[in-house]
């Protein structure tokens, strides 16, 4: 009986001493351009979600497909009035008026060099450079 207890105390120990793996991040798929930009376009649409504020919406609030990513009144209002909170968001389909390096920039370090840091609610987004090359391509497509 006391053997078994070591037993199972020295099992449930073990497990425990175990050193943690890290978490494996997913890159995006290089070298074919159709992956690449599929990738930018899941991670627009579907993770830094840029498509909500930066897509026009219908009556009913739904996301014009025609339009997505041509800029649009803000969906959302802040808390309380505020001057740095913007009333809308810019067209960003295509990257019209921005190089890819201010927007890799703006997307792994938060802000673009040599502008005004975006207003809120646009959060500082530090993305890894593969996914923010992979959004960038992806808009630069539309």
């Amino acid at each position: 009986m006391v053997g078994s207890l070591v037993l199972s105390l020295m099992v449930t120990g073990s497990a425990r001493t175990l050193p943690r793996q890290k978490p494996q991040i997913a890159s995006h798929p290089s070298g074919d351009s159709a992956a690449l930009i599929a990738h930018g376009e899941y991670l627009a649409n579907q993770v830094a979600m840029c498509v909500q504020c930066h897509s026009p919406r219908d009556d009913h609030g739904n996301i014009l497909e025609a339009q997505k990513f041509h800029g649009a009144a803000m969906p959302v209002s802040g808390p309380h009035w505020n001057p740095e909170w913007a009333l809308r968001a810019p067209n960003i389909a295509g990257l019209p008026g921005f190089t890819d390096d201010q927007v890799v920039a703006l997307l792994t370090e938060g802000q673009m060099p040599g502008r005004q840091p975006p207003m809120r609610p646009m959060p500082p987004f530090r993305m890894a450079r593969p996914d923010a090359e992979a959004v960038v391509a992806y808009l630069r497509s539309r």
